[in-house]
C-alpha cells in the first residue's frame, strides 16, 4: 500500500552559481525539490495538471487558475498503517502467496438400505412356522374411551 504526497511545481526559479538561464535555474529548483523527498524516503510519482476556479475579491471576476503539482509515493510500512488497512493488507498478501489445492471430487454415497416393512405389512404377514408375528404396539390406544357422563334428558321443573 503506498500513501501520496503532492506539493507544487516551484514558480520561480532561485538563483544559483553557474545558472543563467530561467530553464536552467528551474531545473534546479525541482531537482532541488525531488532530492529533498527522496531523501524522506518519498519516490518521484509524476506530475498532474489541475484547473481551479478562483475567487476573486468583492469587485473582482473568478478566474480559472492552472495548478501544477509534483505526485510522490512511499510504500506504507504494516507497523505505520490503521488496524483496518493492516488487515486488509495482510489479506491480499495471503491470497497472492496462498497455493490452492486441487479440487478433489465428492466422495460416492453409499447406496441405501432396504426399508424397513411397515408394521401393517408385519400384522398382515403370514408365519409358516407356526409362530406368532412380532408386532408393534403403540402406547396410545387407537380407540379413546368414552368418559363416564349422565345422559341428557329433558330438563326438569323447579
Amino acid at each position: 500500500m503506498y500513501e501520496y504526497k503532492l506539493l507544487p511545481v516551484p514558480d520561480l526559479a532561485k538563483k544559483a552559481k553557474g545558472r543563467k538561464t530561467v530553464a536552467e535555474r528551474f531545473s534546479f529548483a525541482l531537482s532541488d525539490v525531488l532530492n529533498e523527498q527522496a531523501k524522506e524516503g518519498w519516490e518521484f510519482s509524476g506530475q498532474e495538471s489541475f484547473s481551479l476556479e478562483e475567487k476573486g475579491g468583492m469587485l473582482g471576476k473568478d478566474k480559472k487558475v492552472k495548478l501544477r503539482t509534483l505526485i510522490f509515493r512511499r510504500e506504507v510500512r504494516l507497523d505505520e498503517m490503521p488496524l483496518d488497512q493492516k488487515l486488509e493488507k495482510l489479506r491480499e498478501r495471503k491470497a497472492e502467496t496462498m497455493v490452492q489445492a486441487p479440487p478433489t471430487p465428492a466422495p460416492v454415497p453409499e447406496p441405501f438400505p432396504e426399508p424397513m416393512p411397515s408394521p401393517q405389512a408385519m400384522g398382515d404377514s403370514v408365519v409358516t412356522n407356526g409362530a406368532e408375528p412380532t408386532r408393534i404396539f403403540s402406547p396410545f390406544d387407537t380407540e379413546p374411551e368414552e368418559p363416564d357422563v349422565p345422559p341428557l334428558g329433558p330438563a326438569e321443573k323447579a
